[in-house]
Order: structure tokens, then C-alpha cells, then sequence
């Protein structure tokens, strides 16, 4: 690859990362590109992005990007082989979960590690956000806890509120 071409290629993973900075690095030899259409499909649905990379160069854009400047980040003997690049903006568990389902059926894709929120993952927890709800999922499911009280008390002051009319109601036919 000419020298131009590198720095293109490095400003277009660097690009990449800003845009989107939580990602995975997966192992895809032996995937046909069939098999690879059909993950990248499952992944847009998801809002990620596929992309094979050259390992040197992601490294690289790695070190370059402002999302990614502030951590030290070390994947240690990742790159080695050949590596995809799965970038997801902050549906990192649900893209997680994709590329485990997806390795079920077809054992060629490895998950290697992940970056999510300034934190690298291993493969294990790469594997074990997989299980894990989606942030709107997450959200809908605090809103529910901090809802629950008040619905209670609301409730609790309803049920007072016609126990008092029912005993209004019976003194009044009582009397009448």
C-alpha cells in the first residue's frame, strides 16, 4: 500500500472510531463473503458497522483518535491475524450479542476483545455484555423502578380516599 493510500486508510478508521467509539475485534478467517454480508446486514440493523482492518493501521488511528487519546490502550497480542473491526456508537451490548449468535452457527468468527466506555474487555466480557439489555432497554427499566412508588402511593391514597367516601356514603343513608 502506497504511503497516501496508508494515510487515507488511517484517517477513514480514525473517522471511524470518533464517530463511533466503542468497538470489537474479532477474529473472521475461513468466513466466506456471503457469511460476511450477512453479519454486516445483522449488524447495521443494530447501528454498527463492520469493517476489515489492517492491523498496523487501526493501530494506529487508534492512537490518533480524540475519543481514544486519554486511554492507554493495550490489546496486548490481538493483532495478530487477520482482525474485523466492529464499531457501535452505545449499542455495544446488543452488537455483542449479534456476533455471539452469530458465532454459534459459524465458528470462524472469534471475538477477540472490545473497547466499551473507556474500558478494553477481554473476551469473556465482551461475551458477558452480550446478555446484557440494550441502554434503552436499561432506561425503561429504571423508569419503571422510580415510577413504582409514586403509582403506589398514588394507589394507597385512592383506596383511602374512597374508604372515606364509602363511609361518608353510609353514615349519610344511616342518618337519611
Amino acid at each position: 500500500m502506497a504511503n497516501a493510500q496508508k494515510v487515507e486508510a488511517v484517517l477513514e478508521l480514525k473517522t471511524r472510531l470518533e464517530k463511533r467509539p466503542n468497538f470489537i475485534l474479532a477474529s473472521y478467517s475461513g468466513l466466506t463473503v456471503e457469511d460476511l454480508s450477512s453479519l454486516r446486514a445483522k449488524l447495521r440493523k443494530e447501528g454498527s458497522e463492520l469493517k476489515v482492518i489492517k492491523n498496523n493501521l487501526f493501530l494506529r488511528a487508534l492512537k490518533e483518535s480524540t475519543a481514544h487519546k486519554d486511554n492507554a490502550i493495550d490489546f496486548g497480542d490481538v493483532y495478530k491475524g487477520p482482525l474485523a473491526a466492529i464499531f457501535s456508537a452505545d449499542a455495544l451490548p446488543a452488537v455483542a450479542k449479534v456476533c455471539k449468535d452469530f458465532a454459534k452457527d459459524k465458528k470462524e468468527l472469534v471475538v477477540k476483545t472490545g473497547y466499551m466506555d473507556g474500558q478494553v474487555l477481554d473476551q469473556n466480557n465482551v461475551e458477558a455484555i452480550a446478555g446484557l439489555p440494550s441502554k434503552p432497554e436499561l432506561l425503561a427499566q429504571i423508569a419503571r423502578g422510580l415510577n413504582a412508588p409514586s403509582t403506589q402511593i398514588a394507589s394507597g391514597i385512592n383506596q383511602i380516599m374512597a374508604s372515606l367516601a364509602r363511609a361518608i356514603n353510609a353514615v349519610g343513608e344511616k342518618n337519611g
